[in-house]
Order: C-alpha cells, then structure tokens, then sequence
C-alpha cells in the first residue's frame, strides 16, 4: 500500500485465507517509507519519493527501487522466512488503483511545530485521534477475512538523526520517547481488547522499541561505530533525505541510520532477525545478539 511522507515506524502484517485460492496463504504489509518498497514511484504528486541515488546503492542491481534506504527493508529480510518473496510495490500491480492510505502521522505530523496537527491537538489528543482510527482500520480488515495481524510498534523516534538536530547536543529527545512509549501502550490495550471480543481474531502487538533503543544507544554490540547520525550527510531542513548529491560515509554497514529517519540496510537486518524471533520463534535459531 502506498503512504506518503517519513516513517511513523508502523508495520502492519496482515495475514488471510483466500478462499478463491483453494485457503492458500496471502500476506499483507501495511507501513510507511520503513516498508516502502516503491509505491511512490506511481504516485503523480508525491513528494516523498526514493527512486534517485543513492537509495538502493546496496540492493540487489544496485539501483533506486523506491524503498527509503541503502537496501533491504524489514519486508524484505523478514519475507524469505515465511517462504514468500519480496513484497511487490502495490501500485505496480494495480496501477490505476486509488491506494493511498494517509501520511506518516508522527514524525509528519505532530513533530512538526508549523504543521496543522501539532498545533490543533493536545499529544493525548492526539494519540487517541491515532488509537480511535487504528481501531476502525482493525476492525475493517477483521470484517475482511483477516485473523492474524502483526502491529509492529514505534521505536525511539526521540532517537533518530531528523530530532536529534533538534536538540542542543545531538541527543536523544526524552519528551518525544515517553510520547511514543505512551502511545505504544495505548495501542497494546486496544489490541489486547480486540482479541478478546472478535472472534478468532489473533492480533500480536511487536514491541521493539527496547530493541531500537538498544542498537542505538550500544552500537558496538551490533558491530557498528556510529547510530547518532546518518551515514547520507542529509539537510533536514530540506526533508532529511539522500539526494544525488549528498556525501556518503565512507562505509554503510558502520552506520545505524541511512538518512535523517530510516535504518540502514545492516541495522535493518538485525532488527528483521529480533523481530522475526520475537514473533516465531519456534521457527528460527537466531541468537538473541544479532551482529552483521
């Protein structure tokens, strides 16, 4: 599905029963440009778009596909586990398709002093406009056949590069970090709620927000030198993203983060490997301290 903007760190993984293919297995991934895999390439007017290097530098073929990083997405680390492919951009399956679905609300909204929602709404407010719409959007994919859904949480957005610009010394923002760590919360007792009156519903709540924090605050661990600022030297006065001709580190895999706001294609593979052995882990061996 396409969305439009910067991450709000949400991935959505819905999974149905197609009746019309003989209850064969389908796998729905509903995010922002965490998860872009480059429906925005077929959006006319969109403004968040990643098809230009040095976006996919580290893809296979080494070209821009669309997806907001260096290379891989979670999608596409975690799909091959499942024995699926890559998810495909939407777009390109139904191009004349109306598929956009809302922008990143956090990061673009909220976070944003000169934009309408941070200056409309209390953060209570707003987080439960967030948690009432989430609701909704549940409940309709509930009535459309889903059963299992995967809600993967905000991660420490006070942490990454496009907020820490904001603070004097490069830090990380506490007051943003308790705002998503509230709305987490929030989202959990819904989802704990809509398991216990929808009907075979099995919804699963990822919280991976210790797990970000963590590759964050000791990269070292993780094998990398540097999480407080992105390998792309990026303007986020200019939208934060990697332009043609921003300058590169001098390597991507000691790096964190890629841009102002997405993982590299190495940060996303450990996190990939905690969240897929965090959900199923009767399915993989992964250790518990990933390193690439």
């Amino acid at each position: 599905m396409a969305m439009q903007g910067r991450p709000l760190a949400v991935l959505v993984i819905v999974n149905m029963a197609a009746a019309a293919l003989s209850a064969s297995l389908l796998t729905f991934i509903f995010g922002d440009s965490l998860t872009e895999v480059g429906n925005n390439n077929f959006l006319q007017y969109s403004l968040a778009k990643s098809n230009f290097p040095y976006y996919g530098i580290d893809y296979p073929g080494g070209q821009a596909t669309g997806r907001f990083t260096n290379g891989r997405t979670i999608g596409d680390i975690i799909s091959p586990k499942l024995g699926i492919p890559s998810p495909p951009a939407y777009l390109s399956l139904l191009p004349t398709a109306d598929a956009i679905l809302c922008s990143n609300d956090y990061v673009n909204n909220f976070l944003q002093p000169f934009l309408a929602d941070s200056q409309q709404y209390t953060h209570d407010e707003f987080v439960g406009l967030l948690t009432a719409t989430l609701e909704q959007h549940l409940v309709r994919l509930y009535q459309l056949g889903a059963r299992k859904m995967v809600f993967h949480g905000l991660g420490p957005l006070g942490c990454i590069p496009s907020q820490r610009v904001k603070s004097r010394r490069g830090q990380c923002l506490t007051q943003v970090n308790q705002w998503v760590q509230k709305f987490n919360s929030r989202v959990q007792n819904l989802i704990a709620s809509l398991n216990r009156h929808l009907p075979s519903a099995q919804m699963s709540f990822a919280d991976t927000y210790q797990a970000v924090l963590d590759l964050i605050t000791n990269p070292n661990t993780y094998g990398f030198k540097v999480s407080n600022t992105s390998c792309c030297k990026v303007d986020t006065s200019l939208g934060g993203l990697c332009l043609p001709n921003s300058k590169l580190c001098s390597n991507q895999t000691e790096y964190v983060f890629w841009d102002a706001f997405h993982p590299s294609d190495a940060a996303n593979a450990i996190l990939a490997e905690k969240f897929f052995s965090s959900l199923f882990s009767n399915s993989t061996t992964a250790s518990s301290v990933p390193s690439h």
